[in-house]
């Protein structure tokens, strides 16, 4: 089973917005000005949407350098995990990759719930269990990988997520440091 990395969509989600925020935000500047009407008031009102939007865009820009730099990642196991027991598991990147260091694990069990106030709902999210490793490594070869051992410990909880997102998920971040850009591809693993 072959479980792909995360940060392709959140690259693209932030740049969307990115462009979106600037897009409606400019366009009302911009018809303020035309008639007239753009005071300081306006400007200072809008100020924090063009922020935000810069910030969205530049981690957009950042995420989609990474693929480029990368490539993408993916996440070779056998099937779910089980409770207990370590999960073996194959690092695959699409090209070879060089780190320049140690490359970082942090696997982390989360208990996400939705909360509700009114109409509008958000996501709380709670660690229940997470350790770290480090891994050495040379070259990672995109058709060899790099072997992972992600220990599931007996006290951790199966993964329960439903449609909706809330529940309990298994999530696997991995650093690979280099010296120009590090990567850092975030998996969901189905452990039961």
């Amino acid at each position: 089973m072959q479980i792909k990395s995360q940060s392709s969509t959140w690259a693209g989600i932030f740049t969307l917005v990115s462009v979106l925020t600037i897009g409606f935000i400019g366009t009302y500047v911009y018809l303020m000005w035309q008639q007239g009407r753009a005071t300081w008031l306006v400007y200072l009102v809008t100020a924090p949407f063009f922020a935000m939007g810069a910030l969205l865009g530049y981690l957009g820009l950042r995420g989609f350098l990474r693929l480029l730099r990368f490539g993408h990642w993916h996440l070779d196991i056998a099937g779910p995990g089980a409770v207990g027991r370590p999960l073996q598991a194959r690092l695959l990147p699409s090209r070879d990759v060089t780190p320049s260091g140690e490359i970082r694990c942090d696997l982390r069990c989360l208990n996400v719930t939705i909360v509700s106030a009114g109409k509008s709902q958000r996501m709380d999210t709670k660690t229940l269990w997470e350790t770290s490793w480090t891994v050495t490594s040379a070259t990672i070869l995109k058709d060899l990988g790099l072997s992972l051992s992600l220990p599931v410990p007996a006290s951790g909880k199966a993964t329960t997520q439903g449609a909706n997102g809330a529940g309990v998920k298994w999530q696997l971040t991995v650093h690979v440091p280099t010296q120009a850009l590090s990567d850092e591809p975030i998996f969901d693993v189905p452990v039961y």
